[in-house]
C-alpha cells in the first residue's frame, strides 16, 4: 500500500510534514510518497537528519517531485487548471492512476475539494462528497461530524448520502457493529427544524440501511450516544469552528488561572498530570484529519496548521482508510440501493 502526502500544502509545509512522514513510517505498513519540491525536501532532510537520500531513513519512504504549489489565496479551480505541477495535482494524478492509494494535504481546502470531484472523480450513485472529521466524546470512543464545509446548501437527499457513508467508515475502520446516527437539530423531537431537517427526519427513518437515532442538540454531540452526527456543510463548519475556537479558550484561561500567581503555580505543579491528560481528551486532533467520503478514491484532508504529531496521526488514519476498503464498500451499498430502486420502480409499475 502506498501513501501519497502533499508536503508542499499547508502553514507549516514542508517542514512539519516532513517530520511528520519520518515520525510515523515505522508505525505504518504503507509507503510513504513525499509529494513536493525535491531540491527542497533534500535540503530539509539533510538539515533535520543528516541523510543525502530519503531512503537512508527508511526504505518505504519516497520522494515525487512537484515543482508548483497552490495557495490558500488562488482560485481553487483557477489554480487546478494552470498549476498542473503542482504537488497538490501531482497527487490527484498519481492517486487517479493508481500509482497511490490514499491522499493527503494540509493544503488548500478548496483546491482539495475542487480536485477531488473533478479530478479524481465522484462515486456514482453520490450526489455530493462530504468532509467528515472525527470528534471527541466522553466515553473516549469519538464521532464523526459529517458534513464540515463542502456543502454549504444541501437538500434531503444529500443528508441521508451522509449518513449512509458514515454509517460505512464507522463499520469498517471503527468497527462500530452497529453505528447510531443523529442528525444535528434545535431540539430532539420530532418536527423540529427548518425544512430541510424536517425532510431530512423523515426519510432517514425510512431509510434501512442505517440506525437512526433521531435529533440530536449540539450540546449532546459530546455524550457518545451517536456515532454519526449529520448536518448541512454550513451548520457542520460554524460546529466545528466553535469546538476548535472553545478547545483554545479553555486551555488559555487555565493556563492564566494557574499561573496568577505563586501559590497558583506550585498548584499547577501537582495537578499538570491530570491537565495533560484533560487535554489530550479534549483534542480533536488526536482524531486525525477530515475525511473526503464520495470520491472515487480514499482521500484526507489534514489540518492547515498541522504540526508534525498531527500529520503522523493523519497518516496512520489514512492508512487505515484505505486498507478497510471504505470506498469500495459505499460503491458497492450505493450500487446495491441503486438496484433495489429500479426494481421497486418496476414493481410499481
Amino acid at each position: 500500500m502506498k501513501i501519497l502526502l502533499d508536503v508542499m500544502g499547508g502553514d507549516n509545509s514542508p517542514d512539519e510534514l516532513i517530520k511528520g512522514a519520518v515520525d510515523a513510517i515505522d508505525d505504518l505498513e504503507s509507503e510513504v510518497v513525499l509529494i513536493g519540491n525535491e531540491n527542497i525536501i533534500k535540503e530539509k532532510l539533510k538539515e533535520f537528519y543528516h541523510k543525502e537520500k530519503i531512503e537512508d531513513i527508511n526504505s518505504r519512504l519516497h520522494i515525487k517531485h512537484a515543482s508548483e504549489v497552490i495557495s490558500n489565496e488562488e482560485s481553487p479551480t483557477d489554480a487546478l487548471k494552470h498549476k498542473k505541477d503542482s504537488s497538490m495535482v501531482v497527487g490527484f494524478q498519481m492517486l487517479k492512476s493508481g500509482e497511490g492509494d490514499v491522499f493527503v494535504s494540509a493544503g488548500s481546502t478548496g483546491a482539495f475539494m475542487a480536485g477531488g470531484l473533478l479530478q479524481v472523480g465522484r462515486i456514482k450513485g453520490i450526489d455530493r462528497p462530504a468532509l467528515c472529521p472525527l470528534l471527541p466524546t466522553y466515553d473516549g470512543k469519538g464521532f464523526m461530524l459529517i458534513d464540515c464545509g463542502a456543502n454549504t446548501n444541501c437538500r434531503p437527499i444529500n443528508l441521508v448520502q451522509f449518513a449512509q457513508m458514515g454509517s460505512v467508515y464507522m463499520q469498517n475502520v471503527m468497527k462500530r457493529e452497529q453505528p447510531k446516527i443523529g442528525l444535528l437539530n434545535i431540539g430532539a423531537e420530532e418536527g423540529k427544524g427548518n425544512e430541510l431537517m424536517k425532510e431530512t427526519y423523515e426519510k432517514l427513518e425510512e431509510e434501512k440501511s442505517i440506525d437512526f437515532y433521531g435529533n440530536i442538540e449540539g450540546r449532546y454531540i459530546f455524550d457518545g450516544d451517536v456515532d454519526v452526527v449529520v448536518t448541512d456543510g454550513f451548520t457542520g463548519n460554524i460546529t466545528l469552528k466553535t469546538i476548535e475556537g472553545l478547545g483554545g479558550i479553555v486551555n488559555k484561561m487555565l493556563k492564566e488561572e494557574l499561573f496568577r500567581n505563586l501559590w497558583t503555580k506550585f498548584l499547577a505543579i501537582l495537578v499538570l498530570p491530570v491537565l495533560k491528560r484533560f487535554k489530550k481528551r479534549m483534542d480533536y486532533t488526536e482524531y486525525g484529519g477530515a475525511l473526503l467520503l464520495g470520491i472515487n478514491k480514499p482521500m484526507v484532508k489534514c489540518h492547515g496548521s498541522a504540526k508534525a504529531k498531527l500529520v503522523k496521526i493523519t497518516l496512520k488514519q489514512a492508512e487505515e482508510f484505505a486498507k478497510n476498503k471504505v470506498v469500495e464498500t459505499i460503491k458497492e451499498n450505493f450500487a446495491k440501493n441503486k438496484v433495489e430502486e429500479t426494481v421497486k420502480e418496476n414493481i410499481d409499475k
